[in-house]
């Protein structure tokens, strides 16, 4: 499935995070989803791959029927925020 860069930026929007903290958490450059987002470039196989991943891991589902969209799922994404807090509670 191809995926937009406003896709993406829809992505972030609804999980509420940042470009940095997008790059950040799939291991690619801030400049990678930064450019992406802006239609500047598109990122190497590689890297798109570790963006949607993430997304994916946080609970971001894309579509690409009539019109491209994205949504959460709110079950994914609860099941990351606990394994994230519980991982996070295991570091303190």
């Amino acid at each position: 499935m191809k995926v937009s860069g406003a896709q993406v930026t829809a992505a972030r929007d609804l999980l509420r995070i940042t470009q940095a903290e997008l790059a950040k958490a799939s291991g690619v450059a801030e400049r990678t989803v930064r450019r992406f987002e802006a239609d500047e470039a598109v990122p190497q196989r590689a890297n798109l791959d570790k963006i949607l991943t993430e997304l994916d891991r946080r609970g971001i589902e894309f579509t690409n029927g009539d019109g491209a969209g994205v949504r959460l799922n709110y079950a994914k994404a609860a099941d990351f925020a606990r394994a994230a807090g519980q991982a996070r509670n295991t570091s303190d």
